[in-house]
């Protein structure tokens, strides 16, 4: 049992240094503390372990929902094959997923100054709802969020129009954006 440390590091920093999302100073910083604080150094050793976990799920498919940056680097250096569509509010964007890809990941981006979370819901057509994501918090520099799908799944979807749409807490409309899916053929 380590004692508790004094002044913790928090979390998203320790996900920040293992993600290498951090300036060479700050790490520096961090490491002399991890190197002096058992605490901070076995919360570091648990993400971690997590982290490897997340690779190793997103090659198996098994990942979906919102991800930060740093994660999304991570995986990517990790092997994770990704492919990427980027879209601004009200922009129509072709996608689809090929054999290869271990997850697709839709960037949204949209102003979010002033925002604290948001939520994203998925509709097709007739509106069906294909899903939803409620209370996504976002950091005073967010400039959107990161929505990621296993690749499999999205292989398996017939041609389809999907509908995004995000918004703040308060319910204010922060940006409308389309997937113009195209299925693979059998």
């Amino acid at each position: 049992m380590t004692a508790a440390c004094a002044s913790p590091v928090a979390d998203e920093r320790l996900i920040d240094y293992w993600t290498r999302d951090l300036a060479a100073a700050d790490a520096t910083a961090l490491e002399e503390h991890l190197f002096a604080c058992a605490d901070c150094s076995a919360r570091l050793e648990a993400v971690a372990s997590v982290a490897g976990g997340v690779a190793a799920l997103a090659r198996q498919g098994r990942i979906s929902g919102i991800i930060s940056r740093a994660m999304l680097n991570k995986l990517q250096r990790d092997g994770v094959r990704v492919r990427q569509f980027i879209l601004d509010p009200g922009e129509t964007v072709p996608c689809a997923a090929f054999p290869g890809d271990d997850v697709v990941v839709t960037s949204l981006n949209a102003d979010l100054s002033g925002v604290q979370s948001v939520s994203l819901r998925v509709t097709g057509p007739d509106d069906t709802l294909f899903g939803a994501i409620d209370d996504i918090p976002v950091s005073a520099a967010a400039t959107g969020v990161l929505w990621v799908t296993p690749g499999a799944f999205v292989r398996s979807m017939p041609s389809t129009q999907l509908r995004l749409t995000l918004r703040s807490a308060d319910d204010a409309l922060l940006g409308e954006y389309v997937l113009e899916h195209t299925g693979l053929e059998a």
